[in-house]
């Protein structure tokens, strides 16, 4: 298809790339011109004025040019500066359809035409915007999951997947009715431990976040006896530290609370240090997410233990306790 004022090939779809073809430049009579005002004179001199790479082939000379001047030759060209402010011009609608910015898009331009592929291609625009459309598309997968944009990329198929849900967000599941506004962890917590039958007359978002949590708090309390905790100061230690942050009214609140709180350790047979490894297992600390959080965001038992494998070992008198126990 074409466009009938200018005469310039269109795609008609991302995976049809037809032969580049010259566009046809129609003449202009100078005495039309001439009668324009100087003003809109210039504009028109300014539609006339188009990048060589902004062709197929032309983007495809500059690329190769780029990769024969070696490393360093897309900073020292000005042509390249040219191309990516082009890029973020070019892909701007595209970038605000997924939340981001044309400085975003530019990224992801910039690491399509660096690869071998597009200076290949037939018509390397088409390659340059399937790439920067995917990108975006994992960027914004991925903020949705909290995961890194490579395994969002992997999960871009799978739709049983909801947005996780972030400790504090004002816009998380609404409190169920008849009950106060509390923060959504605290909520599902208290929603999970009460002995109401009616689970079932919770609205769906609500219920959906207790069964996440649930699920979380048995994942928590699995992966804590996988690295060393006794299994009952894992299970009673993660029971008192949730009814803590039920009542709370926050994280950071219930952090401080739980490791000023010396009854916990004495009812665990534990001492103070010890319960306060603990509590920053689960809950974290001011700089690093804890263990029930991340849970919650999505990552798995394996993950969580292989990145936190540190910060979640209790220390060696209680797991050689725990191995003595099992002997």
């Amino acid at each position: 298809m074409s466009d009938e004022t200018t005469g310039a090939v269109r795609t008609a779809g991302p995976d049809r790339h037809p032969e580049p073809q010259p566009a046809k430049v129609l003449e202009r009579s100078d005495s039309a011109v001439s009668a324009l005002a100087p003003a809109d004179q210039e504009k028109l001199g300014d539609l006339d004025v188009r990048p060589e790479f902004a062709t197929p082939e032309g983007l495809r000379a500059l690329l190769d040019r780029l990769a024969e001047a070696g490393p360093g030759s897309w900073a020292a060209s000005p042509e390249a500066t040219a191309l990516l402010a082009y890029c973020a011009d070019r892909y701007v609608h595209l970038a605000r359809k997924h939340h981001a910015s044309g400085h975003d898009a530019a990224v992801a331009a910039f690491e399509a035409l660096r690869s071998v592929s597009v200076r290949r291609s037939r018509n390397p625009w088409a390659v340059v915007t399937t790439a920067v459309a995917r990108t975006l598309r994992a960027e914004a997968r991925a903020d949705d999951l909290l995961c890194s944009r490579d395994r969002a990329r992997r999960l871009m198929a799978r739709t049983d997947l909801p947005p996780a849900w972030r400790i504090g967000n004002p816009s998380a599941p609404t409190p169920t009715p008849g009950t106060e506004p509390a923060p959504w962890l605290e909520l599902a917590l208290a929603t999970t431990r009460s002995d109401l039958a009616g689970a079932c007359d919770l609205d769906p978002a609500t219920a959906l976040v207790v069964g996440q949590v649930r699920a979380a708090t048995r994942t928590t309390v699995a992966v804590l006896v996988a690295v060393g905790w006794p299994n009952d100061v894992a299970r009673l230690g993660l029971e008192h530290i949730t009814t803590t942050l039920t009542s709370a009214g926050g994280v950071p609140t219930a952090r401080e609370r739980l490791r000023k709180d010396r009854q916990p350790a004495t009812a665990l047979d534990i001492d103070q240090p010890t319960w306060t490894r603990l509590v920053s297992a689960v809950l974290g600390t001011p700089t690093r997410n804890g263990l029930l959080h991340r849970l919650l965001a999505g990552d798995t038992a394996h993950q969580v233990i292989t990145d936190d494998a540190h910060d979640l070992t209790p220390p060696r008198h209680v797991d050689q306790r725990e191995a003595g126990h099992a002997a």
